[in-house]
């Protein structure tokens, strides 16, 4: 099944996207990689049911999540919400007057992943699975040296991957990853 894709262009899109909880919220969804009632989520990230059932009203008018079923437990009605893997394209380069959002937003991303990676290979993890030989968090950084023709390839490739792998399966567990790969333009003088 192709994956959902978010052009966010406009100033509501915007906010209701890089709003933190929101960010925190659907993070959390990730990472359970299952349908979610608005209590699940609130009792893992420390928040009220109905912050989360606001936040989620507005995910899902962005098309982040929707409801996935209902149980009937004790008499009240759960709703079950999932995650739509979904590829956000926040429109960086778009000369608009919410570049500087969108700059926050980007920051805030890549800051987050990095977080979680130094608080990974903090942990004894890391070590453990080094010495096991299983594959372990790790960064990358530095040049390769592509035409425009590989710079696609390689574009389409992780594309294709990541989206054959966006879902969970049996013996899988969720991987965090941020990716950034432009090509190197040297500074007007």
């Amino acid at each position: 099944m192709p994956q959902a894709s978010i052009d966010i262009t406009t100033r509501e899109q915007l906010d209701i996207y890089m709003n933190p909880q929101r960010q925190r919220l659907l993070h959390e969804m990730q990472v359970m990689a299952r349908p979610a009632t608005c209590k699940q989520l609130a009792d893992a990230m420390g928040i009220s049911a109905s912050s989360v059932t606001h936040h989620m009203k507005k995910l899902e008018k962005l098309g982040l999540v929707e409801l996935d079923h209902t149980e009937l437990i004790r008499g009240i009605t759960a709703k079950y919400w999932r995650f739509i893997p979904t590829s956000v394209n926040v429109r960086a380069g778009a000369r608009d007057d919410l570049q500087e959002e969108k700059a926050f937003l980007i920051d805030y991303l890549h800051q987050r992943t990095y977080d979680a990676l130094r608080s990974y290979i903090a942990s004894s993890e890391i070590n453990r699975e080094q010495e096991l030989g299983l594959a372990h968090g790790d960064l990358r950084d530095g040049f390769v040296y592509l035409t425009e023709e590989e710079a696609h390839e390689l574009q389409r490739r992780i594309a294709a991957f990541l989206e054959a792998h966006e879902s969970p399966r049996e013996g899988t567990v969720p991987w965090e990853f941020s990716l950034m790969f432009f090509p190197h333009r040297q500074p007007e003088e």
